[in-house]
């Protein structure tokens, strides 16, 4: 079962504010042609976070320009540690470009909270030819 919430966002360069811990994880996905209507895309994640605690992935994508486009929320017990995951763009309301994924995951153990970004994953869109 994956997880998501559209709508809400973090902000822009919430990823780079976390410390980097690519050692938790990763985020990945495709170059892609933008489909006709409103389409899901595939993204993969896989956490290696500590043993101890629980995780949170919480994923934002972003578009040309540094415009937030969509937000997602994973969660242990509710996801594995590693999948596939989907966003939902509409061709009519976005461009062709570059769009990157920010990933920070937090990992919960009793009071304590630590979180940290995992490497952000770019690719492309484009037209249909």
């Amino acid at each position: 079962m994956v997880a998501g919430l559209a709508g809400a966002l973090l902000p822009v360069g919430a990823a780079a504010a976390a410390d980097p811990r690519p050692e938790w994880g990763s985020v990945s996905v495709d170059n892609g042609v933008l489909r006709a209507s409103c389409r899901n895309y595939d993204y993969s994640y896989a956490i290696t976070a500590p043993e101890q605690g629980d995780w949170d992935l919480s994923v934002s994508l972003v578009g040309p320009g540094g415009r937030p486009l969509w937000f997602g929320y994973l969660y242990e017990g509710a996801n594995p540690d590693q999948g596939t995951a989907t966003f939902r763009l509409c061709r009519s309301r976005t461009k062709p470009g570059r769009y990157r994924l920010e990933a920070i995951v937090s990992v919960q153990d009793g009071n304590d909270t630590i979180v940290g970004s995992l490497p952000t994953a770019r690719f492309r869109l484009t037209r249909p030819r």
